[in-house]
């Protein structure tokens, strides 16, 4: 079993102003040492410019190495002295940077600052923890499928998503197409978590003027599977293994079910790999590239 406890910290945009020294005391004062990582919302010091090395940003790297979690604050990143990122900086558990995700899709309004260019980002990013592997998305990314396809194409296990609003259902898709958890951290102010075939299985809202503190735990350790070419290795395997994994849930329609562990000792991932069962994006990645090489060999043109 691989499970992840998150800390996510939400509050209303323009209706609770946090200092950096506010917001450094905020997060901790609520870590009690069971925390993997503590997400922060988008701009999570407002229109403020952060840059390697201030006072915010080193804080973040002192909190995160002493307390041996991964932080990921969302902030506006200063590249020079007219330009900016909006970026999700992940900092581990030794207080180094682990990725830099710069917004891929800024917002209209975000091009509108007058004293400095918003740059936007050029790809999806990772980071391998002890927990999986991760990335991230900000806010008006949640509209653009081509970034959330790259993230899987990385084999990404969960996607940090730091945003100014909800997003909601665009996420669950994304969770469905791509078979990734994706967890939430936003200035609406609220917090969600979906599950890694669509299902939003939390989700917490506070009063507008209200700091929503979030605690969740969530087990990563599952496999989601199409019936093709695996059906009877998923049954000899149940049956192999009485108690230590399950059938979470079984989808007829979409001919697709999902495997867990059972027990704290039980890697579901390596059993599946143990009985030659392939995992659902690995099948589609699979069936994509076999019929897009016989596309290109059906339309070569004639000698």
């Amino acid at each position: 079993m691989q499970c992840v406890s998150i800390l996510s910290f939400s509050y209303a945009e323009n209706k609770v102003n946090l200092s950096e020294e506010a917001l450094l005391h905020l997060i901790s004062e609520n870590l009690n040492g069971t925390e993997d990582i503590v997400l922060l919302p988008e701009f999570c010091l407002g229109s403020t410019l952060s840059e390697y090395g201030d006072d915010f940003l080193s804080g973040i790297s002192k909190l995160a190495a002493k307390n041996k979690v991964y932080i990921q604050a969302a902030v506006n990143r200063k590249l020079t002295e007219h330009s900016h990122a909006n970026s999700a900086i992940l900092f581990d558990t030794k207080g180094e940077i682990a990725f830099v995700y710069d917004k891929m899709y800024p917002y209209w309004s975000e091009y509108d600052r007058e004293d400095s260019d918003v740059i936007p980002g050029s790809g999806a990013v990772f980071a391998d923890t002890h927990f999986g592997r991760v990335s991230a998305a900000i806010c008006f990314d949640a509209n653009f499928s081509n970034l959330w396809q790259d993230m899987s194409d990385l084999d990404v296990d969960v996607v940090f998503f730091s945003s100014a609003y909800s997003a909601g259902r665009q996420l669950s898709a994304h969770a469905l197409n791509h078979h990734y958890a994706i967890v939430t951290s936003t200035l609406k102010p609220d917090f969600a978590v979906y599950d890694i075939d669509g299902k939003e299985i939390t989700y917490n809202r506070a009063q507008s003027d209200q700091i929503l503190i979030s605690r969740t735990r969530i087990d990563l350790d599952k496999v989601i599977c199409h019936h093709n070419f695996n059906r009877e290795k998923i049954m000899t395997m149940l049956a192999d293994h009485p108690g230590e994994i399950e059938l979470e849930h079984d989808y007829e329609r979409e001919e697709w079910c999902v495997i867990r562990s059972a027990t704290p000792q039980t890697n579901v991932r390596a059993l599946c790999r143990k009985y030659g069962i392939e995992g659902l994006r690995d099948y589609k990645r699979r069936s994509r590239t076999y019929a897009d090489e016989l596309r290109s060999a059906i339309h070569q043109p004639t000698p």
